[in-house]
């Protein structure tokens, strides 16, 4: 960990209790999604003609490279600690808000390409009900978000004043940890015991998708609980392991899972378009 304060950051008060290896692997691990989601990324765009109907997954990857590319100074800035009510503190904390907002857009994005498909085969009674259900609490969950990053750029406490700004705002980010566990859950758990039977390539892309979900939840109510623990047990975390389970898990894990199911996506797509070719080929000769 750094003991003391390098002469070129501004405002440090001390050096930061994380482990030099946490915050290296913090930076490192996030550089290189970046570098993987900025190239598949690309990947997309050369081959937009052939995927049109495939640019939700666009709206994907921008909010991945959002995510990330604002993890990527955060992990650096958390190098030291900052004087009370410095820029630093004020730039630090927004720059988590804003990660944990994109990371959830980068989720909702994701399930909506998945609730379209399912709400395409048109097996639910009630279609309407789950389409305003899922939307309703995404909604509810992105304004909380969005409410908590208007609090915090207009409180200047810090994490040692617990002000009731500061703690509102960390209860804000802990609920909508929480709702987007049950957002998730619900939905794959619904997908699971309505479709799983319908046909086979359905059932194995209702398989990927609980398990997604599950992945989703089990990183949403790491950092639910991370937030939670000192309203839970009257104590604070350890530092090291605030870190690496409110943070580095709840990051790298969902990002590293969307990233895998993208490449499945393309991959696949690209293969059901080289059959097609070949079966066009076969017919004109």
């Amino acid at each position: 960990m750094v003991k003391s304060c390098p002469s070129w950051m501004h405002y440090c008060a001390k050096g930061k209790d994380w482990s030099t290896l946490i915050i290296s692997l913090g930076c490192v691990s996030m550089c290189v999604l970046l570098v993987c989601c900025i190239s598949l990324f690309i990947l997309y765009r050369v081959n937009m003609h052939q995927l049109v109907h495939m640019r939700q997954h666009y709206k994907i990857f921008v909010a991945v490279i959002v995510c990330v590319a604002f993890r990527v100074p955060w992990w650096f800035m958390n190098i030291v600690t900052y004087e009370d009510d410095s820029p630093p503190v004020i730039a630090v904390l927004m720059l988590n808000r804003i990660c944990m907002l994109a990371l959830y857009l980068a989720q909702s994005f994701y399930v909506q390409t998945w609730l379209r498909v399912i709400l395409a085969l048109r097996q639910f009674k009630n279609e309407s009900v789950l389409k305003i259900l899922f939307f309703a609490l995404d909604s509810i969950i992105t304004i909380l978000m969005l409410c908590e990053i208007v609090y915090k750029a207009f409180d200047v406490s810090t994490p040692t004043g617990y002000s009731f700004i500061y703690e509102l705002g960390v209860d804000f980010m802990a609920c909508c940890s929480l709702l987007s566990c049950i957002l998730y859950l619900s939905v794959g758990s619904v997908l699971l015991f309505k479709l799983k039977s319908y046909f086979s390539f359905c059932s194995k892309t209702i398989q990927s998708f609980v398990i997604v979900s599950v992945i989703l939840t089990l990183s949403a109510l790491s950092r639910f609980v991370c937030l939670f623990y000192k309203s839970f047990f009257n104590k604070f975390m350890k530092n090291e392991l605030f870190a690496v389970f409110c943070y580095f898990v709840p990051d790298f894990v969902p990002i590293c899972c969307i990233l895998v199911m993208q490449t499945v996506v393309y991959s696949g797509e690209r293969k059901k378009r080289s059959i097609l070719h070949e079966q066009e080929a076969s017919t004109y000769t």
